[in-house]
């Protein structure tokens, strides 16, 4: 949703609250976008490994990143193969079909990224001890 959804009556009742069904090309942008800010997060956990920084809480909060990651595409890729087959089933807009493709191609890119950042932080993982917590 952009700002001028926003000024335009967007915030009113119409959108993720009410008995109305969320556009489908919505919640995949939406599932996209929390899967680029998590493995956005999960890098910045990544170039932490091997610094003063690197803790066994860090090493935690980087497994959860993780799965919280493995999770979220788990989920967005069910809703992108339900909007691909509903798309084959029903007559689409060509307009739709392309936006729906241009969603494709950035989550392959961020599964791309992701998986850059997993094998950069297995190296990192197996090639640094964490520092413990001293008290």
């Amino acid at each position: 949703m952009s700002f001028q959804d926003l000024q335009s009556g967007g915030g009113g009742g119409g959108g993720g609250g009410g008995g109305g069904r969320r556009d489908p090309s919505q919640e995949l942008a939406s599932g996209i976008f929390r899967i680029t800010t998590a493995v956005n997060t999960f890098q910045r956990l990544v170039n932490t490994i091997g610094t003063p920084k690197d803790t066994p809480d860090l090493r935690e909060r980087l497994h959860k990143t993780r799965q919280h990651i493995g999770q979220l595409v788990k989920d967005t890729s069910a809703k992108l193969k339900q909007e691909s087959e509903n798309n084959q089933n029903t007559k689409v807009s060509v307009s739709k079909k392309i936006a729906d493709a241009k969603l494709l191609k950035d989550f392959e890119a961020i599964l791309k990224e992701f998986q850059k950042a997993q094998r950069l932080a297995a190296e990192r993982e197996t090639a640094y001890a964490p520092l413990e917590n001293k008290e």
